[in-house]
């Protein structure tokens, strides 16, 4: 059976795109409650900002260097449709960060999580009020995990966001139904919390066809980094 209570992905997904962005039910404004902000308190779970919890991470072979990456780098598959470059993932990236013995984390794709593999008109959706609580619960849940890396004095190296997207743009995006200069939604909200939490990250972008520049990039990054 297809869900399409009110609020729901799917009967979110089946609406038109005005109907979306205003996400009305019987002419009201639906009110949804807040979603919570990452709970940094819970006991004896270690949660960072505690120096008792502070490790030395010497005592093994980690590289102590991670690197935050747009899924679609790693999973074609979560592209919209007719936009993948690669049967999966984005390999002469991949091979590289392997081959440096990188940490690889995978940032959820905006676009899936708030409004399916099936998406249609992706601004819309990410900009409609209940997109962008989704898109803030993405960005609360990265930002602390970037906190919890620093706190442990281990190396963020950057975030690698796929250039072009509607959401993951970073220098060009689709917008008006065309590749322009611009940012994408969530490339564009993450880049204000990280300014409000103080993180000095930096963001690139990376062009299925230019990976080469990304990998420059990193090479620099990599051989400033001290562990």
């Amino acid at each position: 059976m297809t869900d399409k209570s009110p609020l729901s992905r799917r009967y979110f997904m089946c609406m038109p795109p005005l109907a979306a962005a205003a996400l009305t039910v019987g002419g009201a404004e639906v009110k949804e409650p807040p979603i919570p902000s990452p709970d940094y308190t819970i006991p004896e779970n270690a949660f960072h900002g505690r120096d008792e919890n502070r490790r030395d991470w010497s005592g093994d072979p980690r590289s102590g260097n991670v690197v935050f990456v747009s899924q679609c780098v790693l999973n074609q598959n979560a592209r919209i449709l007719s936009a993948a470059n690669f049967p999966a993932m984005l390999d002469p990236l991949v091979d590289y960060l392997q081959k440096t013995q990188t940490g690889v984390i995978q940032i959820p794709c905006p676009e899936l999580y708030c409004i399916g593999l099936g998406r249609r008109a992706v601004r819309v959706g990410l900009e409609s009020p209940a997109g962008m609580k989704r898109l803030q619960r993405l960005i609360d849940d990265l930002v602390f995990t970037i906190h919890e890396y620093l706190f442990q004095e281990l190396q963020v190296v950057g975030i690698l966001s796929m250039d072009g997207s509607p959401s993951c743009g970073v220098s060009r995006t689709w917008l008006e139904g065309r590749q322009q200069d611009g940012q994408g939604v969530f490339i564009r909200e993450l880049k204000k919390r990280l300014a409000v939490e103080e993180l000095d990250i930096p963001v690139i972008g990376v062009a299925h066809d230019k990976q080469n520049v990304a990998i420059q990039w990193l090479e620099q990054k990599l051989q400033k980094s001290v562990i």
